[in-house]
C-alpha cells in the first residue's frame, strides 16, 4: 500500500505575543532585526494555511514538515504551530530545524519536543527522542534531529554520532524488511549545497551511513531552495529532494513557496511539485523514480 503525503519546510510562524524585551538578550536579538528588515516582509504565514488545504484537496494521508516551524523558538510560536497542526484535518508529521533550537534555554529545555511530541510519534530507542520511525505499510518515514544551538550569524546543523548509530540500526532493520526508507532531515545531505556556517557539521559521517545502509528517499528543507539530487547507497542511489521554504514570496526561480506531493510504495516514488504564483500553488513539474 502507498503513502501520499505533503511533503513542505520552513514555515517559520511567528507569534510574539506576551514575549518581553529581555527574551531577546540572546541570540534572539539578530534574528529580531531579521526579522524586522527582511524575514516579515519576504514569508506570509497563510500560505502555510493554503498548503494544508491543499493537502487535504489532493487527498493526502498525512502532512509532513521538515523544520523550522519557528522563527525564534518561543513558547507563543510553539503554541501557534501545535494549534495550526491540531486544526489541519489530516495527520502531521514534523521534525526540527535550527530556527527551533535557537537558544540553549530552547533547546536544553526540549521546548519543540514539549509542545510538538504528539506529531513525533513512533518507534524509538529507550530514552532518545530521535531517530523516530512511523510505519505505514509498506513505507517507513524516519525522522532524524539536526538542530542545534549556534552562535548568532550562524545556522549549522549536527546529528551526532549516537544518534547516527540509532539511524544506522534503523535503516538496517528496515532495509531488511524491503520497506521504502524515507528519511526528514533538516539541513542539505549532498557536498557543495550549503555555505559554511549553515551546513550539516557531520555531513561525511551521515553519507557514510547512507553508503553503508541505503534509503530511498531524503527530504529536507534548510537552503529555502529547490534541490534535487542522489547520494550513493549499497543498492542504488537515495534520491535527495530539497524544498524551498513553505511561505516564501520570492519570485526567483527555485524560490518560490512550495510543497510537493508525494506517493511512495517499495519500488516506486512519485512526487508532483507545487509553486506558489501570488495567488495559488499550481502544480508544476512531476517526476518518478
Amino acid at each position: 500500500m502507498a503513502l501520499r503525503f505533503v511533503h513542505c519546510s520552513d514555515i517559520h510562524l511567528l507569534d510574539l505575543e506576551g514575549v518581553g524585551p529581555t527574551r531577546f538578550l540572546n541570540k534572539r536579538l539578530t534574528g529580531a532585526v531579521n526579522l524586522a528588515l527582511h524575514r516579515r516582509k519576504a514569508y506570509a504565514p497563510h500560505l502555510f494555511d493554503q498548503i494544508v488545504a491543499s493537502a487535504r484537496e489532493l487527498g493526502a494521508d498525512r502532512l509532513v514538515v521538515t523544520g523550522d516551524v519557528t522563527n525564534l523558538a518561543l513558547e507563543a510560536e510553539f503554541e501557534l504551530v501545535r494549534r495550526k497542526f491540531g486544526e489541519a484535518g489530516l495527520p502531521v508529521t514534523v521534525i526540527p530545524g535550527n530556527h527551533d533550537a535557537y537558544t540553549k534555554g530552547s533547546a536544553r529545555t526540549r521546548r519543540f519536543e514539549s509542545y510538538l511530541s504528539a506529531f513525533m510519534e513512533g518507534e524509538r530507542a529507550s530514552g532518545h527522542d530521535y531517530p523516530f520511525v512511523q510505519r505505514f505499510g509498506g513505507v517507513a518515514l524516519i525522522g532524524v534531529s539536526t538542530a542545534i544551538p549556534t552562535l548568532p550569524l550562524w545556522a549549522t546543523g549536527r546529528v551526532g554520532e549516537s544518534q547516527l548509530e540509532r539511524l544506522e540500526a534503523a535503516l538496517t532493520k528496515l532495509g531488511e524488511e524491503r520497506v521504502a526508507r524515507v528519511v526528514l532531515i533538516h539541513h542539505p545531505v549532498m557536498p557543495g549545497v550549503s555555505k559554511a556556517r549553515h551546513n550539516l557539521l557531520d555531513l561525511d559521517a551521515f553519507m557514510q551511513v547512507i553508503q553503508r545502509r541505503g534509503a530511498e528517499l531524503i527530504l529536507h528543507g534548510h537552503e529555502h531552495v529547490h534541490i534535487e539530487g542522489a547520494l550513493p547507497g549499497p543498492e542504488g542511489e537515495a534520491v535527495v529532494h530539497g524544498i524551498a521554504a513553505g511561505t516564501s514570496l520570492s519570485e526567483h526561480e527555485g524560490r518560490h513557496g512550495a510543497f510537493s506531493l508525494y506517493t511512495v510504495a517499495p519500488g516506486t516514488i512519485h512526487r508532483a511539485h507545487y509553486t506558489w504564483n501570488g495567488a495559488e500553488f499550481v502544480a508544476g513539474r512531476e517526476s518518478t523514480h
